[in-house]
């Protein structure tokens, strides 16, 4: 597949699968979830992403090492803030979902790190693991993940704040990923053009591309289940 052929079909990926047009995030942003919805948003991320974010920064920059020396920097900073808030000043990503959850929210940690999650947002979480464990070279498409949700960050802050009256001290996981998604998606499309355009398996990592943004996706959809 020649290069700018490659580079239409990454980019119909991302169209397609928007996250600021999803029926979830539109739902909060016009102030149409009911309180209970709310709730689905920190329950199925925690289990899709953010729990083990520091984890598969760590894997990624690991595997990266074996590859190649920049790229692996590339993770490292990676890693630094996504267990730390390095580079946003800000805290781990994942007590940034804690905050929203107790501060924004009202509710237990311990509820948010028991509550039963969906199929959809545990595919998705294998889905990722597999492909830094099996494909390395591919994990370029977990920055296609990151760059479906940018504005969708900026939605879901805007929507909390308006129609649901969260102080915004609480929404801190959407404005810094609003910005820090921004900087993984570039990177995400960096690795993609470092190791997969021109090695011969561009058809072969759409696929992968489709199968892990589409769980990303089914994810969100799960997040309006109530009960």
């Amino acid at each position: 597949m020649d290069k700018d052929s490659f580079e239409r079909e990454i980019a119909k990926l991302v169209e397609e699968f928007r996250l600021d047009r999803h029926p979830y995030i539109l739902s909060v942003y016009q102030g149409k979830a009911s309180r209970e919805q709310l709730r689905g948003y920190p329950i199925q991320h925690y289990e899709m992403t953010v729990r083990d974010a520091a984890y598969f920064a760590a894997e990624g920059y690991l595997q990266m090492r074996q590859l190649d020396a920049e790229t692996a920097e590339d993770r490292a900073r990676n890693f630094a803030e996504e267990a730390l808030g390095v580079y946003s000043h800000s805290a781990s990503h994942l007590e940034l979902l804690f905050e929203l959850w107790e501060g924004g929210l009202g509710l237990p940690r311990k509820e948010l790190i028991e509550a039963r999650t969906s199929d959809a947002a545990r595919i998705l979480n294998a889905l990722i693991l597999r492909l830094k464990r099996l494909k390395p070279t591919f994990m370029g498409a977990s920055g296609l993940l990151e760059e479906m949700e940018v504005e969708a960050y900026r939605m879901m802050g805007e929507g909390l704040a308006q129609h649901y009256h969260i102080d915004p001290r609480y929404l801190r996981f959407f404005s810094v990923h609003h910005e820090a998604d921004k900087d993984h998606g570039k990177a995400g499309h960096a690795m993609i053009q470092r190791f997969v355009l021109g090695s011969g398996r561009e058809a072969e990592f759409l696929s992968e591309a489709r199968l892990i943004m589409g769980a990303f996706w089914r994810g969100f959809e799960s997040m309006s289940e109530v009960g």
